[in-house]
């Protein structure tokens, strides 16, 4: 960001484990923003954060959405929740970083969406790994002509049995693994593949016994004729990888969407004869370097626009992959 604009003044909505872990720290270390605050009914994990960041705490949302020394709010609370805390995070003038999904349903991202649009606020979906220089790399490889037209993306991602499993399995709260999860295949696909992918076949499973799905599938095709296969889940081994297959060369890399701290990522990529080397790359704090990227969009509308008009798609392709089901 540029040395004249000051840093994104940021209150934090929602102290969960994750929020604890990432972004309250990146938060504090991100050169573009300034942890303000924090809000949560769980004023005892608040005592504890506050006196760790020496932030502001407010005992309730209403005060820190008139706070005017917040301009943007991230919403840390569970996905069922996002859709109204955003629209009470907009209407108070303030620009809404979200963690994903925006929302647990597409017409209610359109709405936020809107909202943004009237406000001209700035609307953000926190999928930290595409921030990620891992990434970054992976799609400047499969990018160059070296490596050929791309012919397929395949990508896991799953959890193991969780004894705190949070909002995971509760209707009421947005829980449920395509949300949860498979945002992270589908937006890796969309990325690599482009922004528009046509659904051949998909299934989401929601077993006897359960209020919310809990793993699926899908194979998704591009206008060049590459393919996604794409499988998501809880309750399995885990796995979180992603693989693509050129004319000329492929990759393969995992830890692709969530990484333990300090970890060095490496992509393999192999020639047409399957000769292997290998990019090793030093760790890095995805969730600042996707801070930093929100707050230049506060400040820049081209920015803001592509992040409303990327979230709305990536919302779609979600719910498609739930109507084919």
């Amino acid at each position: 960001m540029s040395e004249a604009l000051r840093p994104i003044r940021v209150a934090v909505w929602g102290l969960g484990r994750h929020a604890c872990r990432n972004i309250l720290p990146a938060l504090s270390v991100c050169p573009d923003t300034t942890l303000v605050g924090v809000t949560t009914r769980n004023h005892a994990v608040a005592r504890r954060e506050i006196e760790l960041y020496g932030c502001l705490f407010w005992a309730s949302p209403e005060p820190m959405l008139s706070d005017e020394r917040v301009d943007a709010v991230y919403v840390a609370t569970p996905t069922g929740l996002h859709h109204s805390h955003g629209m009470e995070v907009l209407k108070a003038g303030k620009h809404l970083w979200s963690e994903k999904a925006l929302a647990d349903t597409f017409p209610r991202v359109q709405e936020l969406v809107r909202e943004s649009y009237e406000r001209d606020l700035a609307l953000c979906e926190g999928l930290m790994y595409l921030h990620h220089p891992q990434f970054s790399f992976i799609e400047d490889t499969v990018a160059q002509p070296s490596f050929g037209r791309v012919l397929s993306v395949k990508s896991q991602f799953g959890l193991p049995h969780l004894e705190q499993p949070g909002f995971r399995f509760s209707r009421e709260l947005g829980g449920g693994a395509l949300l949860d999860v498979a945002s992270y295949p589908v937006s890796a696909a969309r990325r690599l593949l482009g922004a528009h992918l046509d659904l051949v076949k998909s299934h989401v499973f929601q077993p006897s016994g359960f209020e919310v799905d809990t793993h699926g599938f899908a194979l998704m095709s591009s206008p060049s004729g590459a393919y996604s296969f794409l499988e998501w889940g809880y309750n399995r081994a885990y796995k979180n990888e992603i693989s693509v297959w050129g004319e000329n060369a492929s990759l393969h890399s995992g830890f692709i969407f969530s990484k333990p701290s300090g970890y060095e990522a490496r992509v393999s990529v192999r020639d047409q004869h399957g000769k292997v080397r290998h990019k090793d790359i030093e760790p890095t704090n995805s969730f600042a370097s996707m801070f930093s990227s929100f707050a230049r969009a506060v400040y820049d509308r081209e920015s803001r626009d592509q992040l409303r008009q990327e979230a709305e798609l990536q919302a779609s392709c979600l719910e498609s992959l739930q109507r084919e089901s």
